[in-house]
């Protein structure tokens, strides 16, 4: 490593791992972009083709023997159809064309925008299997030889490292898809159109058909609507009590925050923050209207044969808790329950930085801010503005909640009766390593 020339370091390093056996045999393709030419990307049928020939069909199913995994798929395909009979997969029945849904393996395509070392954003594109080996809960809740039994409980794919389970079509640089969105929707063209002819016709690898079925597009909100060319999502929310022009909504599956919704010629309001109702109007709304006018190239994988083929778009438990309201209930109730601290604003800030750093030590924790302060609880004005968080790091949501749970069961539970501040500190699953 130390021989490898420093302005060809990347090359190099690759020569080194190849050298001593450190890198994978998977096959590199290659595609002419609008703005570049001989582009590097991986096909997902290499990739398959990698993880049966060296027998790590685990990473992708959770089991490694074959008669286990054909056991799986026919409960997951079981189950699957009767929460989404009207899927193509549920029409297309076993033995025509030598189709099977017990060889037909189950996938997410997955987008995500991350950071560079410039703090340039990067485009991730990769597959991801739904089927895995469980989560930390299931590890509790369940035996050893129930979760060894290949008909017992179905298990998400959340534990392991991404490197082994996630796999990664290309990543793009910002400065290829911001200037050039056609590059972008280049790559998502070839995935669509490769996700379309492993389930039609499936590959055969050592004597075997397997068939792939991706069964939605997940990912945080903006690459949602990215990756869907959406004209309705959160990124157009409105940001003023009245504007001239109608907004034109925040979700791609509803018309919630449309200001120009007129189904039968009458203009119907349909709030977007219209919550603590069983029947919200914006529920009524979902798959009336067209999220798009330009359709998206994954628009090419089968999906429903009736509906809303939105519906592929789903929707981020994690990323919508960890960047959105998780964020937001931590700033708001640490900001309210400072007021039970008998101490000035600057005094009560570094009394409750000591506790988080002391909380971290013992938790061996290394949380990516190490100071509380007003800034980063969105209230760097005053207290009258609405806490929000300023912090992008999703997993710093997770710490700061199990941190407060903590602090405030020694300094909130106790020294008060007030309904509101009790509140803020009873929720014990924010809290909850299994939850994160």
């Amino acid at each position: 490593m130390r021989r490898v020339n420093l302005n060809r370091s990347e090359s190099g390093v690759h020569h080194v791992f190849k050298t001593f056996g450190q890198s994978i045999d998977v096959k590199i393709s290659k595609t002419d972009l609008p703005n570049k030419g001989g582009y590097p990307y991986v096909k997902f049928r290499d990739w398959l083709r990698y993880l049966i020939e060296y027998d790590n069909l685990e990473n992708i199913v959770g089991v490694r023997d074959l008669e286990d995994m054909k056991k799986i798929l026919t409960t997951f395909w079981g189950r699957f159809e009767k929460l989404h009979p009207d899927h193509v997969i549920c029409g297309r029945p076993d033995g025509v064309d030598g189709f099977q849904r017990c060889m037909t393996i189950p996938v997410l395509y997955h987008g995500d925008e991350g950071r560079g070392l410039k703090k340039k954003q990067l485009m991730v594109l990769s597959t991801h299997g739904v089927i895995g080996k469980g989560t930390k809960a299931s590890q509790v809740s369940h035996t050893k030889e129930e979760l060894a039994d290949p008909l017992g409980p179905l298990r998400l794919n959340l534990i392991g490292n991404t490197n082994c389970n996630h796999f990664l079509q290309c990543v793009m640089g910002i400065n290829m898809y911001n200037d050039c969105p056609e590059a972008f929707e280049h790559m998502l063209n070839l995935q669509a159109t490769e996700f379309a002819e492993l389930f039609w016709k499936g590959e055969e690898i050592k004597g075997d058909r397997y068939y792939i079925c991706c069964i939605g597009i997940k990912g945080d909100s903006p690459f949602l609507g990215k990756s869907g060319n959406f004209e309705r999502s959160f990124t157009r929310r409105p940001r003023a009590p009245s504007s001239r022009t109608p907004a034109v909504g925040i979700c791609h599956r509803c018309v919630a925050g449309k200001e120009d919704y007129a189904p039968d010629g009458i203009q119907v309001d349909v709030p977007f923050e219209e919550l603590g109702v069983e029947f919200p109007i914006w529920r009524r709304t979902v798959g009336c209207v067209r999220p798009y006018t330009n359709p998206s190239p994954l628009l090419k994988i089968p999906f429903e044969n009736s509906g809303d083929q939105t519906d592929m778009w789903k929707f981020d438990l994690f990323h919508n808790f960890h960047s959105g309201v998780g964020k937001y209930f931590a700033s708001s109730a640490v900001i309210t329950c400072l007021e039970l601290v008998e101490a000035s604003i600057e005094e009560s800030f570094r009394m409750i930085t000591m506790d988080f750093q002391d909380y971290c030590s013992k938790n061996k924790e290394s949380p990516y801010h190490k100071k509380i302060t007003k800034a980063l609880l969105g209230v760097e004005n005053s207290f009258k503005d609405c806490p929000d968080g300023s912090w992008s790091k999703g997993d710093f949501t997770r710490l700061i909640n199990q941190w407060f749970q903590d602090w405030g069961s020694r300094h909130v539970v106790g020294r008060t009766t007030d309904p509101l501040y009790l509140k803020c500190v009873s929720r014990p699953s924010f809290s909850s390593t299994y939850f994160f």
